[in-house]
């Protein structure tokens, strides 16, 4: 089983058809039903994409994607907290960039996994983010 790393654009995408990158996002999801991938995200990224699903779209598709992880369609990684030092120094490394805290936290969790395969919209970010130092994401939602 291969770890794809998921990020929050890809959940608020899948949950709202409005989004505009909605398409991509099921099409990638139907494209790729038949590979044995495991979805992986963090705690972060979990309170954050509940967030916005409950404000932008609806609490019930908030709601939606917090039971799927109840069905283990999903893991959710918990950082620990000797990971914290990691955490602060990819902060440190970021700074002017402004990456938020569920990025530096799926970054550990490259590392943890070693994976860069990730489901993401966000570009620009994962274009930038290293994890181990130097080794570059895979955005495979392209």
């Amino acid at each position: 089983m291969k770890n794809v790393l998921v990020d929050t654009g890809f959940w608020l995408a899948i949950s709202n058809p409005n989004d505009k990158y909605y398409k991509k996002a099921m099409t990638w999801l139907v494209d790729n039903q038949d590979v044995n991938y495991r979805f992986v995200t963090t705690w972060v990224v979990m309170c954050e994409s509940f967030f916005l699903i409950k404000n932008f779209v609806s609490y019930q598709k908030a709601v939606e994607l917090f039971e799927s992880y109840s069905r283990s369609e999903f893991d959710i990684f918990d950082l620990k907290k000797e990971q914290s030092i990691r955490a602060i120094e990819i902060m440190k490394k970021y700074e002017d960039l402004d990456i938020d805290l569920a990025d530096i936290t799926i970054v550990i969790l490259a590392e943890q996994l070693n994976t860069g395969d990730i489901l993401t919209v966000d570009k620009n970010d994962f274009n930038t983010l290293r994890w181990s130092r130097n080794k570059k994401f895979k955005q495979l939602m392209r």
